[in-house]
């Protein structure tokens, strides 16, 4: 077997971890690897076949999955909770593999274990491995001195060559192949229109009180219905009037830049104790410019404005208390709840007007949207382009989502067996009208997509034949080989678990800042 590519082992790690632990963790029916620990061994992480997973090892590697996800983003609690769970399934599938590659005498050598030092980058100086640069990422990051880190090293990339090993396994046959082909090689290529609602909406007048009230009346279950199904609407969440105080550090910065940042927050912590007042400190030393000439008022706010961290102290406090430093991304913070608000839901007779007119207009939009669809058909039928009816959109002006007039729109070549039309989603009558075409064309009506209307016509339409086969066969094969060797690889994953001895620690594991 080669050797593999340092690059390779930890995409493929990364991609295992992705694929595997989330259809285990989070596929239907499935409880992923959730056998409790005993008391005797409760610091540790989990426990597979007697060998402990250290519970500082779970933390730094769910940090790093939690500090990715919220990079695009606020991430909903029961996010974060599945996240901690899928982290410590991914941990204790690794040990398995591991441990099961040691078994098969499945080994690294010190050069193939060497070349994968020198090419990873968090062990780089200018652009070349650095022995000193090596073992302060060790010592500070991961805790753990060079022959540990080499030794676990060793076992992931046995792991990785045993999966490589049960990828081999796989095979698929010709006539699995050519099955493929017959539901994948039936191809469609649109060019669509979509009319929404919401691009009509400024061309609706607003509708009189008397139509609003009549409307409220002859409605009324669809009313009540859109208040109970969106409840956050019409309820202001829990809120505070806060203070804060911010000592800045960088999210990456070493451990006793750190502890700097929050001896300082401290010492300041103890003037405000001391009788100076929370807005002069505040104003004389914290480094958030936005808040800072303000006395570090941060008015009024729910859960949802500030980072984890921050909600997690500011909403506990009670008022006119003072936090203890909180580490957040931006660094080390000093908060103070000047006021708090219960959480606050207006009633269904207060908003039933205010309901009945974003129904009544939502309901005028759609009817002039599908009127807008007819008048598109009518002059694609009459042989004009749905391209030169609507321009596509140019670059920079924004997503086709986000259009704010209808804009014709390339799908691409699609199979006609998907569930959906590429850039419209699932519109099954379009769908079925597209694959019962039998070359290019307009469709000859207007189709319900989601909450619009869509007009189409094909531009290319290419049937499996023997021929398409022969030209299209070994990118075929290639896919089928791919969803094969998954397949494989999750059912010897399952094998591993269900001949295993596993104990997991989920206490400690919902315990951690932003999993629960």
């Amino acid at each position: 077997m080669s050797a593999l590519e340092p690059r390779r082992l930890f995409s493929f790690l990364f991609i295992l971890a992705i694929a595997v632990v989330f259809v285990l963790q989070f596929g239907p029916g499935s409880r992923g690897c959730d056998a409790p620990l005993t008391r005797s061994v409760s610091t540790a992480a989990a426990v597979v076949n007697g060998r402990e997973i250290p519970l500082r090892e779970f933390q730094r590697a769910y940090a790093a999955r939690l500090q990715t996800y919220r990079s695009q983003g606020e991430l909903p609690e029961a996010f974060t909770q599945r996240l901690a769970a899928a982290t410590l399934d991914e941990l204790v599938l690794f040990e398995l593999l591991a441990q099961a590659a040691e078994a098969a005498g499945i080994g690294t050598s010190d050069e193939e274990l060497l070349e994968i030092l020198h090419k990873n980058q968090e062990f780089q100086r200018d652009g070349a491995f650095d022995l000193q640069r090596y073992e302060q990422v060790l010592h500070d990051y991961y805790g753990k001195s060079a022959p540990d880190y080499e030794a676990d090293l060793r076992r992931r990339i046995a792991a990785a060559r045993l999966l490589e090993t049960v990828d081999a396994t796989a095979v698929v046959s010709e006539d699995e192949v050519h099955a493929r082909f017959l539901k994948d090689g039936d191809t469609v290529t649109l060019v669509a229109v979509r009319f929404l609602p919401s691009q009509y909406a400024d061309a609706i007048g607003a509708p009189s009180p008397a139509e609003i009230d009549a409307y409220r009346r002859t409605h009324a279950a669809q009313v009540e219905a859109y208040y109970r199904e969106n409840p956050a609407s019409y309820r202001t969440g829990e809120q505070v009037h806060a203070r804060h105080l911010l000592v800045e550090v960088p999210k990456d910065a070493p451990p006793a830049q750190v502890q700097a940042g929050r001896e300082r927050a401290a010492a300041l912590r103890k003037d405000i104790l001391g009788g100076r007042s929370f807005a002069e400190v505040a104003g004389a030393s914290s480094d958030d410019p936005g808040t800072k000439s303000h006395g570090g008022d941060l008015g009024w706010a729910e859960r949802s404005a500030f980072v984890p961290e921050f909600t997690q102290a500011a909403f506990n406090l009670k008022v006119g208390e003072l936090s203890e430093p909180v580490r957040t991304p931006f660094g080390w913070h000093l908060i103070l709840v000047e006021e708090k608000r219960p959480a606050v839901e207006k009633p269904l007779a207060d908003v039933s007007g205010e309901i009945a007119a974003l129904l009544l207009r939502r309901e005028r939009s759609r009817a002039l949207a599908g009127a807008e669809a007819k008048k598109a058909l009518a002059a694609l039928l009459g042989g004009k382009g749905l391209k030169d009816l609507y321009p596509p959109r140019k670059e920079g002006e924004g997503s086709f989502e986000q259009a704010k007039k209808p804009q014709a729109v390339d799908t691409g070549s699609f199979s006609v067996s998907r569930q959906y039309v590429p850039q419209l989603g699932p519109s099954p009558e379009l769908l079925a009208a597209a694959a019962a075409a039998g070359g290019p064309g307009p469709l000859g009506r207007v189709f319900e997509s989601g909450e619009g209307f869509v007009v189409a016509q094909v531009t290319a339409r290419e049937h499996a034949t023997p021929a398409s086969y022969q030209a299209k066969r070994e990118e075929i094969r290639a896919q089928a080989l791919r969803a094969r060797q998954s397949e494989v690889r999750t059912s010897y994953l399952e094998a591993l678990k269900k001949t295993a001895q596993i104990a997991t620690n989920r206490q400690l594991a919902g315990e951690l800042p932003g999993s629960g």
